[in-house]
């Protein structure tokens, strides 16, 4: 069993991966694009110190707003 057929099946078992991204420019942004098709793989958090570029490239490779907002809005952490 390949790894997409486990990771169909931990999704068809609400099971999913976790994982956390550090950086959401170019290589983080791929992996952002790869996430959209890929089952069983939820994202939870990303560490990035440019937060409008951050989003910008999660709008560049598809995501919707509604996705990478998270239940609380994209400022929820914010510091200042």
């Amino acid at each position: 069993m390949n790894l997409f057929h486990r990771l169909q099946q931990r999704n068809e078992e609400n099971r999913p991966l976790r994982a956390g991204l550090i950086g959401a420019g170019k290589f983080g942004s791929m992996f952002l694009a790869q996430l959209l098709r890929l089952p069983g793989v939820h994202l939870v958090g990303i560490a990035e110190i440019n937060r409008q570029a951050a989003r910008l490239n999660f709008v560049y490779v598809g995501w919707s707003q509604q996705r990478f907002a998270g239940a609380a809005g994209p400022d929820r952490h914010e510091s200042h």
